[in-house]
């Protein structure tokens, strides 16, 4: 796949290591967005597709020439191994970018239990990240 659809701490308002790896080793298409909800997981955002919500996120095209490795490396930050443990799953999903554009892109999906989770207000993680001194902790910014 050659497209990344972002909704967390890769997005590039959010000052964290792995955001910047993602600006280097991809091109900004725009701002997306794709039906779905946001889960507050203690330090990071967990994202299930579907629903009749919206989840804001960007959309990037990766690299082709490093893109192997990009994705070995993005897998490895969301702990993605194909266990039956993994919190969260690489998927393909559809999204629409700005001006109405549709994609097929991958993206991390939570895989865990949402019982008892409280979910990210109108799928704007930014927003909830300024105000939650837990998600910047995570990030390395509080």
């Amino acid at each position: 796949m050659e497209y990344l659809f972002v909704y967390g701490t890769l997005l590039s308002d959010i000052p964290s290591s792995m955001s910047k790896f993602v600006r280097r080793r991809a091109d900004l298409v725009g701002k997306a967005t794709t039906p779905g909800t946001l889960y507050d997981l203690g330090g990071y955002p967990g994202f299930v597709p579907g629903g009749g919500s919206q989840v804001t996120g960007e959309l990037y095209r990766i690299h082709p020439d490093r893109a192997a490795e990009t994705w070995g490396l993005l897998d490895a930050y969301e702990s993605v191994t194909g266990a039956p443990e993994d919190e969260y799953a690489r998927r393909e999903l559809g999204v629409r970018v700005g001006g109405g554009g549709r994609f097929r892109a991958v993206t991390y999906v939570y895989v865990g239990n949402t019982k008892g989770l409280t979910t990210i207000p109108g799928g704007n993680y930014p927003a909830f990240y300024r105000t939650n001194p837990a998600h910047r902790k995570f990030t390395g910014n509080d």
